[in-house]
């Protein structure tokens, strides 16, 4: 297939094709997802699987985004969230106390919203050592969203806490 980026003579970039447009820029937002998480979790110190000495940050860690999307579906927010695993054991994640919060209330439905979808084949209950999980959401505007405001986002668990990310819906 060879390089799908071309670099013009006046520095610009061509793609090959929108699927290869596409991929680049879901390889540039999932490397601004995990670096958002990187700097969350320096000074995060929410995860309830407590490390070995105040200035070790290991076990779970959250990140979250959301954008706004439209065109393919109704009017949505899409939320993106990645948990990563630092410690050098596996753990337990507790998918079932996963909450999404919107405006800090939690979502009654935050199951029915995590349970549903693609999953890893083992499924979200563990965690192995070095790993991550990455997975998207669209959350209707017309249900979630229903004022013109600016929402906060964030996701929590019993063992790990999301920062919390803005989205303003016009």
């Amino acid at each position: 297939m060879g390089n799908p980026v071309l670099a013009n003579d006046n520095g610009t970039r061509e793609y090959r094709s929108v699927s290869e447009r596409t991929m680049a820029l879901q390889i540039i937002r999932f490397a601004s997802l995990f670096a958002a998480l990187i700097l969350a979790s320096a000074g995060s110190s929410a995860n309830a699987q407590k490390p070995n000495t105040p200035t070790e940050c290991v076990g779970l860690h959250a990140g979250i985004t959301a954008e706004l999307t439209k065109g393919y579906s109704e009017p949505s927010v899409m939320v993106a969230f990645v948990l990563l695993n630092d410690a050098t054991t596996d753990r337990g994640t507790a998918p079932e106390s996963w909450k999404l919060m919107i405006d800090g209330h939690e979502l009654d439905d935050s199951g029915m919203i995590f349970g549903n979808g693609p999953s890893p084949s083992e499924g979200y209950g563990t965690l192995r050592s070095g790993a991550m999980f990455q997975f998207g959401k669209a959350l209707p505007i017309s249900k979630y969203f229903p004022e013109h405001k600016e929402y906060r986002i964030s996701w929590k668990s019993r063992y790990f806490q999301s920062p919390t990310v803005k989205v303003k819906v016009p």
